[in-house]
């Protein structure tokens, strides 16, 4: 797994707040870490780290759905608020005013596999060190979850390929996902002057639209 440096403000959602933000970070990590939960933290974390620079949002920690039931409860045992917001597939734990969402199942849908653990990378954020979405899983994830008030997410994912050197061999593999939701995204960044392979539309066309690999 690659280190890789990131550098994060809280004048977003948690704006002032940059300590409480760091401890409850930490002490997140931890009660995953100790209890050997796998895991990848994603949303602004990702959005920052791969792509533009911007605010932090709520701590973002993508889980296993056999993971989500006992993390919580780990959670609520360590002084931590806890609902099951969307019981199939988001749980909440808040504290001192900081939000952690226990993601473990995305639009697609998307689950943590064992292939994205792999790809991931280290990153330090405020002191502690936190396992990361790949840039390519990042993308998936925010081209899948598109919905009327989300359109932001495909231009998080477009910022993350337009500054990342992306292994387009494996987002058009994974692209089967959601071919019709990545291909147009991919399209919107072509029309943007994005560096997009033409062969990699042309790739995910041809298996959606004609069965061909």
């Amino acid at each position: 797994m690659r280190v890789v440096q990131s550098k994060f403000r809280t004048d977003h959602a948690y704006p002032g707040r940059e300590e409480q933000y760091a401890e409850i970070l930490a002490e997140a990590i931890s009660i995953l870490e100790t209890r050997q939960i796998p895991y990848l933290a994603a949303g602004s974390m990702a959005s920052v780290t791969w792509g533009r620079p911007g605010p932090m949002g709520d701590i973002d920690l993508m889980i296993d759905p056999r993971s989500a039931k006992p993390l919580l409860k780990a959670f609520d045992e360590a002084g931590f608020e806890t609902d099951q917001t969307f019981p199939q597939w988001l749980f909440k734990a808040r504290k001192n005013g900081i939000t952690v969402d226990l993601i473990f199942e995305m639009a697609g849908p998307l689950y943590l596999e064992p292939h994205m653990l792999e790809r991931g990378s280290m990153v330090e954020v405020f002191g502690t060190r936190v396992r990361l979405i790949s840039p390519e899983d990042y993308v998936l994830s925010q081209a899948l979850a598109l919905k009327e008030d989300t359109a932001v997410y495909w231009f998080n994912a477009l910022g993350v390929i337009g500054r990342q050197d992306i292994d387009w061999d494996y987002l058009a593999d994974m692209a089967q996902r959601g071919p019709r939701m990545i291909l147009s995204m991919l399209l919107l960044g072509q029309a943007q002057d994005l560096p997009i392979p033409d062969s990699v539309i042309r790739r995910i066309f041809l298996s959606t639209f004609l069965g061909m690999s």
